[in-house]
């Protein structure tokens, strides 16, 4: 009979293990650590065509997971074999060796990076994170690596604030990538408030008078302008800053500097000028200056061809007096002022008074003219042949500014 169906041992290998009771390790909040499929290989004993016949389905073997621990675990390897004539012999290995590990739920920090350059003159003002921190979950060991959850936002010439949803990765302390944990939240949401920083003028207000006899002249800042920042929607909206207002008490009879503190935007404020700034008035005295020009000098303008005039022969007198400051009056020379009689109404002869003009371009702070009129006779050629006197300008031909009304 041995000889006919003799005992014989087979090794069927990569039988697989079955893990049972996987529940107990949810309900201890235990994680196998790289699990994967385990394999052994399984040495049976048994007559030839029982064994023959048996294949590795009829193999069962199995690793109950009661009484896992966190820690290194060696679990011995339970068999049985659908077949009462063949044996397991031997299992090699005959146990498993699993790691596992306590899941824990921590929070770790989220940091945004920022890539790219902000465009010119813009700067971060606020940077604000919601949620700033977030639960991640998974084996303590893995969960103790994580060192933040990262997410990224572009720049790049950005001009205005920024809110936006960016998702997140989880990063070790090397900034290598965690991975087999998972996050309560894969996203938080990011503010990012943009500052500005603007080159401004400064415009400053005076108001009264100087002393009587006095007038400013000028006024002006010291700097003239001043860099400032702020929010960037109100920056946009600024285009000069100005000092408190500055009021005359009628006793100023000299130029004189002051200092003003500046009124700035809630939210704004100067970075190139600390404190007060300066602002110069430059007061001077008012002088008075006569000239006399002789009526028959005066530029005529308008005068029809035909026309003609006794103004060479007229002796009238016209003075002029200009009221102004001491530095215009100190170089005013006769030559810096145009007079000019305008014909543009006479279209006829006979007796006119016309009236001085004095040019547009001539801007004096006070005229007085007198005599304001001049007398002069036009005479219509053309109804008396042979007539002579004046058709033209005489005197001072130079430029006389627009002619006005007579």
């Amino acid at each position: 009979m041995d000889q006919v169906d003799p005992e014989i041992t087979k090794t069927f290998e990569n039988v697989p293990i079955q893990l049972i009771n996987l529940q107990e390790l949810d309900q201890n909040n235990l994680k196998i650590m790289n699990q994967h499929d385990y394999f052994v290989n399984v040495e049976v004993v048994g007559r030839r065509n029982n064994v023959i016949n048996l294949n590795s389905n009829s193999i069962y073997l199995w690793a109950d997971m009661r009484g896992v621990k966190k820690g290194i675990n060696t679990l011995s390897i339970n068999k049985t074999i659908n077949s009462e004539a063949v044996m397991i012999n031997t299992i090699l290995p005959s146990d498993i060796v699993l790691t596992v590990d306590q899941i824990v739920s921590l929070p770790k920090p989220v940091k945004v990076t920022l890539n790219g350059d902000y465009a010119t003159s813009i700067y971060q003002d606020a940077l604000m994170v919601n949620p700033d921190e977030i639960k991640v979950s998974g084996p303590e060991s893995v969960v103790n690596t994580v060192a933040y959850l990262g997410g990224v936002i572009n720049v790049s010439n950005l001009t205005s604030d920024l809110t936006k949803d960016i998702s997140l990765v989880p990063y070790n302390y090397d900034g290598e990538i965690v991975n087999g944990i998972t996050l309560d939240n894969n996203y938080s949401n990011v503010s990012l408030k943009l500052g500005k920083t603007k080159t401004v003028d400064l415009n400053v207000t005076v108001e009264g008078t100087p002393m009587e006899g006095y007038e400013v002249v000028s006024y002006k800042t010291i700097p003239e302008s001043i860099s400032i920042q702020g929010d960037v929607n109100k920056i946009n909206t600024i285009d000069v800053i100005s000092p408190e207002k500055i009021v005359l008490k009628g006793d100023e009879d000299a130029t004189f500097i002051i200092e003003k503190d500046l009124i700035l935007p809630e939210g704004v404020k100067a970075t190139t000028a600390n404190g007060p700034i300066q602002v110069e008035i430059e007061i001077e005295a008012l002088q008075t200056k006569e000239f006399t020009f002789a009526a028959k000098d005066l530029p005529i303008v308008n005068l029809q061809e035909n026309f003609m005039t006794d103004l060479a022969e007229s002796e009238q007198m016209v003075t002029v007096k200009i009221r102004e400051i001491e530095s215009v009056i100190k170089t005013l020379a006769k030559a810096d002022i145009h007079l000019y009689l305008n014909f543009s109404n006479v279209d006829k002869q006979g007796a006119y008074k016309l009236k001085v003009i004095i040019s547009d371009q001539d801007n004096f702070n006070d005229i007085v003219i007198d005599p304001v009129y001049i007398d002069v006779n036009v005479i219509d050629q053309a109804t008396n042949p042979g007539t002579t006197g004046n058709n033209g300008a005489t005197g001072n031909s130079g430029n006389v500014g627009t002619p006005g009304s007579n």
